[in-house]
C-alpha cells in the first residue's frame, strides 16, 4: 500500500519525496529512494522477530538520520514497530512532521495475540510508551471506525485522526471462471455441487483459523464444502497437523504462492473466508477482504459485528458476518451457504471495492492531509 503511496506522491509536482523503505524483489528502483536489506523474518520464533525488528530498526534509523531535516514531512506505517520508537526520539530534536498510517495498535495487538497479558508489568510499559508515540504524531490516518476509537482512546486526541479506509489497486486482480482457476483444476475441485470456501494470506496466531476448523466438524452438510487455505504464517506448522489429524479430503493446506500468481489464488474458491479474532476489535483491518473482493467473491466475515469489514458487508450486501469463536453459529451459516448452491443474490464485491474503496478515493484523502502541512 505504501508502494502505490509512493506511485502517488512522486508524480506531484508540489512535494519533494524521498522514500526509504525495506528491500524486496518488487521494489521499483528509483533514484530517489533508499532501500534497507534485510533477511525474511522468522516468524515463528518471537525471539528472533525480536531481533529482526531491531536491525531493521537501527537500519532506518541510520538512513532517516541522513535524509530527514527539520522541515521534512515524514510519512509512514507501524511497522516495523521499532521504527516507531526510533522517529518519537528524533522528532525531538528535529522537530518534524510526522503523519503516521496506523495498520496495527501496539502493544494492544500482544494482548490479543495473547503474547502478553494485559495484567503484565512488561505490557503496562509498552503501553504507557507507545501512547505517548502515537500522540507524538501530528497527523494520524486509521483504516477503519473501530480502529479510530481505539486510538483515541490511546492519545487522548481526536481532532487529528481521520479515518482512511484500506485500499488496493483492483486492476492488480483479475477474475476467473471457476473452470479457467489452475489450482482447482489442479486439485480436481470442478464439481459444481460443492462450495469451496477459501482463507488466503496469513495464516498467524490471530487469524481464527481454529476456529473454523472446529466448525466444519460441526457442519451437517460438510460434504458439500470444500476448504482451501493458502497462504504462509506462524500457525502453519498447527494447521498442517489439524488438516491431517481431521482425515478429510475436502480440507486442504495448498502452500503459499509468489505475487505474482495472486489472481490465481484468490480465485481459487466461491466464498472468502475473512478474520478477525475475538479480542482484535479496531486492532486491525483484514487487508484480504479487499483482495477477495477484487476477485469479485462475496465474503464471509467472522468477527466481531462492529468491526471495520463487517460494516462494509452489510453496508453494501456483499456478504455474511459471523461473531467469532463461536463455532455452531459459524457451522450453521457454512451450512447455508453450501444449500443455497450459488445462488447469493449479493452485489458485486469488485464493483463495491472500485466505487468506495479505490486507491483514487483513498489517495485524494491522503494527498489532503499531507497537503496541510506544505
Amino acid at each position: 500500500m505504501l508502494g502505490k503511496l509512493y506511485d502517488t506522491l512522486n508524480v506531484q509536482s508540489d512535494i519533494d519525496l524521498v522514500l526509504i523503505a525495506k528491500e524486496d524483489m518488487n521494489c521499483p528502483q528509483h533514484a530517489n529512494a533508499h532501500f534497507i536489506k534485510a533477511k525474511k523474518p522468522n516468524k515463528a520464533s518471537l525471539f528472533k522477530r525480536f531481533l529482526y525488528e531491531l536491525i531493521i530498526a537501527f537500519s532506518f534509523l541510520m538512513k532517516t538520520l541522513k535524509v530527514v531535516k527539520k522541515d521534512s514531512i515524514v510519512f509512514t506505517g507501524t511497522t516495523p514497530i521499532l521504527l516507531l520508537f526510533v522517529l518519537f526520539i528524533i522528532k525531538k530534536f528535529l522537530n518534524f512532521k510526522w503523519i503516521l498510517l496506523v495498520h496495527d495498535v501496539f502493544p494492544e495487538n500482544l494482548a490479543a495475540a495473547k503474547i502478553l497479558k494485559k495484567d503484565h508489568f512488561l505490557f503496562k510499559i509498552l503501553k504507557s510508551l507507545f501512547d505517548r508515540i502515537y500522540a507524538s504524531a501530528d497527523e494520524v490516518i486509521v483504516i477503519g471506525k473501530d480502529m479510530k476509537e481505539l486510538v483515541h482512546q490511546k492519545t487522548h486526541q481526536s481532532n487529528n485522526i481521520t479515518v482512511v479506509q484500506n485500499w488496493i489497486d483492483s486492476s492488480d486482480i483479475g477474475t476467473e471462471p471457476k473452470t479457467n482457476n489452475r489450482i482447482l483444476q489442479e486439485l480436481n475441485w470442478l464439481d459444481s455441487e460443492t462450495t469451496i470456501f477459501q482463507f488466503f494470506g496469513n495464516i498467524g496466531r490471530v487469524q481464527g483459523v481454529e476456529n473454523i476448523l472446529h466448525a466444519i466438524q460441526k457442519m451437517k452438510y460438510a460434504h458439500l464444502a470444500k476448504f482451501i487455505f493458502i497462504g504462509d504464517g506462524a500457525y502453519v506448522a498447527r494447521l498442517k497437523e489439524q488438516i491431517q489429524s481431521l482425515g478429510s479430503q475436502n480440507i486442504l493446506y495448498y502452500g503459499s504462492l509468489d505475487q505474482k500468481e495472486k489472481t490465481t489464488g484468490l480465485n481459487a474458491c466461491d466464498v472468502a473466508l475473512i478474520t478477525l479474532a475475538d479480542g482484535m476489535l479496531g486492532l486491525g483491518v483484514p487487508s484480504k477482504s479487499y483482495f477477495s473482493m477484487a476477485a469479485d467473491k462475496p465474503l464471509l466475515a467472522i468477527m466481531d459485528s462492529e468491526s471495520e469489514v463487517a460494516d462494509m458487508i452489510n453496508t453494501h450486501h456483499i456478504g455474511w458476518v459471523v461473531p467469532p469463536n463461536n463455532e455452531e453459529a459459524l457451522a450453521k451459516q457454512l451450512d447455508e451457504i453450501v444449500l443455497a448452491k450459488h445462488c447469493y443474490a449479493f452485489n458485486s464485491s469488485r464493483e463495491v471495492l472500485n466505487e468506495f474503496y479505490s486507491e483514487k478515493v483513498a489517495m485524494s484523502k491522503i494527498l489532503n492531509i499531507i497537503r496541510k502541512f506544505t
